[in-house]
């Protein structure tokens, strides 16, 4: 099966973009759309970049024949701020590669913690950084979250389907046509509502992992998941603060 990459037309950071013609995601090129997550029947943001400079060319510069740049996933619930010296402390003492590379990944990936924590109103967030070798979730499914934020930064991205699409599943283990799969692109990052969000809100997205690819050998995934307790705790947040 090969999956539709979507992605949506020219640049434009003054409008809104969604893939196709589903109202339930939203898509731009600045990270104020990862607020929309909050708006009711939105269920999948996406801002659109690529892999920051730093963290592609530090992959590229690791061979994928040598010692994998982790020798295990790491796991950690801090506090968003902390997230950075946490992050590089783990990777850095496993990397056999730049530090520069290490430092530009914990940056970015403090700065998406950032996001989900002020999102979400409370300061500690969920990191998981994950080197994936072979598929992981095979089936469509959502997530018994609040939300999810989901990073690719190389390999194939998340796959996903449409709310009509999810709707038309008549089982976990059923195949949509590959027409109707989309899949974000490595660099995306996207927050994905899950299954705790309030009834009200719409659904939860229908995601999966990628086919494993014997091209590219390996996937590197972040994913932050928030601290809340209930819908309540979930914070208004004006998008202009994210500019």
């Amino acid at each position: 099966m090969t999956a539709v990459t979507s992605r949506v037309g020219p640049a434009d950071k003054s409008s809104e973009h969604r893939y196709g013609c589903d109202e339930h995601v939203v898509c731009r090129m600045d990270r104020a759309i990862l607020t929309h997550i909050l708006q009711p029947g939105i269920n999948l943001a996406v801002w659109r970049r690529d892999t920051p400079d730093p963290i592609a060319a530090w992959l590229r510069a690791c061979p994928l024949e040598d010692t994998p740049l982790l020798s295990s996933d790491i796991d950690i619930t801090v506090p968003a701020v902390c997230v950075p010296t946490e992050l590089a402390a783990a990777v850095g003492g496993q990397s056999h590669c730049t530090r520069v590379g290490v430092s530009a990944l914990a940056h970015d990936a403090g700065t998406l913690a950032n996001i989900v924590s002020r999102i979400a109103g409370n300061p500690n967030v969920r990191v998981r950084l994950e080197w994936v070798r072979e598929r992981q979730c095979a089936y469509f499914h959502a997530d018994r979250i609040a939300f999810r934020l989901v990073c690719t930064y190389r390999g194939a991205g998340t796959e996903w389907i449409s709310n009509a699409t999810a709707g038309k599943l008549t089982s976990p283990e059923s195949e949509p046509p590959p027409s109707e799969i989309h899949r974000l692109v490595p660099g995306d990052v996207a927050i994905m509502r899950g299954l705790s969000r309030a009834l009200d809100a719409g659904p939860p997205l229908k995601h999966r992992s990628p086919p494993a690819d014997s091209l590219t050998g390996w996937r590197l995934f972040l994913a932050i998941d928030p601290i809340c307790s209930s819908e309540r705790t979930l914070a208004t947040i004006a998008p202009e603060t994210f500019l």
